[in-house]
């Protein structure tokens, strides 16, 4: 995001040239975008259509009333920089775009906007999950058609870097190998549930030049038995002998005291299934007691690595995986009301979506802490000039 001296003045010319910067950057990025509508029923451009779409959700729009609103009483504003000769869109034409919009033009336009969003040169931790879009059903609500996404998302760069949708759960095992061709993970570290620890997982993200961190459960009994053993074994006799690496931390907070305890050791030439999973250098147990009131409680979870036995990285890594709960699943439902969303003709629940993602990566981008990002989202509905300045304007920051 650019921004002036604070004190510069934002003049009319400003905003002109600031609204055909946004407008340039924008064809270009749409340019590939195929329009799915008939000839003869475009009053508005594609790019029209998109490009209000897209401020409506950052501006806080949670549908396509919502857009159709945004629209209307954006009208004088949406007029210095579109084309609207056919007037302001009906709800209609929205509705007709979102559901026949192929979804994987507009996961392209995500990951190439994405990526231009953040340059930094940071320590790159990449957590891999799945959400389900419950109000979403394609054949009258029924679960097994409810559909789920599949995100990647850098809490390094505070961003989504792509999205995958499945139709089950299940079926994240196939999707994730898929969303990581099509993202670049070179040099990061990639965590991964249970779910996603999958020896054709583990191949690809090697193959990509980058390593795991994957959670292993019971769906792998006997991997998960060796490593458990392993570590109580060594846990009995305080790991006297043995060669490992440990990483302690302590958290209070909300009334309660978190304690984790991360232990790592190379010693795997033991391991009988160890040639079976690519790239694999050291296994992980991570021990957790939670304290609330007079009352605590202890877990163990275990996991493979294809990094080297260095707790303190890999503590950091898992400790950054929940961060795709938190700061992207929960604010989808909260803010962006997802789980509210009843969408559910052609292409519209995953389109929509994407661009919810995409609005997400964009107000993340204020470095301003203090203001929630509901705020954000309320401020950029409120007012053009902080619109124009989260979409990465050469705008005045002067919020």
């Amino acid at each position: 995001m650019n921004s002036k001296v604070k004190d510069e003045p934002y003049t009319d010319e400003s905003k002109n040239n600031d609204l055909e910067q946004f407008k340039s950057r924008l064809e270009e990025l749409s340019q590939n975008v195929q329009d799915p509508r008939v000839n003869d029923n475009k009053k508005h451009s594609l790019f029209t259509l998109i490009s209000i779409i897209f401020c409506a959700i950052v501006g806080g729009a949670n549908s396509i009333n919502s857009i159709h609103r945004y629209a209307t009483s954006k009208e004088k504003w949406l007029l210095l920089w579109l084309d609207l000769e056919g007037g302001i869109p009906s709800y209609d034409t929205f509705w007709w775009l979102l559901i026949r919009l192929d979804p994987s033009q507009t996961e392209c336009l995500f990951r190439k906007w994405s990526s231009s969003l953040s340059k930094d040169e940071v320590e790159d931790l990449i957590a891999i999950d799945g959400k389900r879009l419950k109000g979403a059903s394609n054949k009258k609500n029924q679960p097994s058609s409810i559909l789920h996404m599949v995100s990647a998302w850098s809490s390094g760069k505070g961003l989504i870097l792509g999205q995958l949708k499945t139709e089950t759960k299940s079926n994240e095992i196939t999707a994730i190998p898929e969303l990581l061709q099509s993202i670049d993970v070179k040099g990061a570290t990639i965590t991964i549930d249970a779910m996603g620890c999958q020896k054709e997982i583990a191949k690809v993200i090697i193959e990509k030049d980058a390593d795991y961190v994957l959670m292993v459960k019971e769906n792998h009994p006997t991997l998960h038995d060796e490593i458990q053993n392993y570590f109580e074994q060594a846990n009995n006799i305080n790991f006297e002998g043995v060669s490992y690496d440990s990483f302690k931390k302590e958290e209070k907070g909300h009334g309660r005291k978190e304690r984790r305890e991360v232990y790592v050791t190379d010693d795997i030439d033991w391991l009988p299934m160890r040639e079976e999973w690519k790239g694999l250098k050291s296994i992980v147990m991570v021990k957790s007691f939670r304290t609330i009131g007079k009352i605590t409680s202890e877990e163990n979870r275990y996991y493979i690595s294809s990094t080297l036995p260095i707790a303190e990285k890999i503590a950091r890594a898992i400790r950054s995986h929940w961060g795709i709960e938190n700061k992207v699943h929960w604010v989808l439902d909260v803010d962006f009301q997802e789980d509210l969303s009843q969408l559910s003709t052609g292409h519209a629940a995953e389109n929509f979506s994407i661009l919810r993602r995409l609005s997400l990566n964009v107000i993340r981008l204020d470095p301003d802490k203090k203001k929630s990002l509901r705020g954000r989202r309320e401020m950029a509905g409120w007012d053009d000039d902080y619109m124009a300045y989260l979409l990465g304007l050469a705008t005045v920051n002067k919020f």
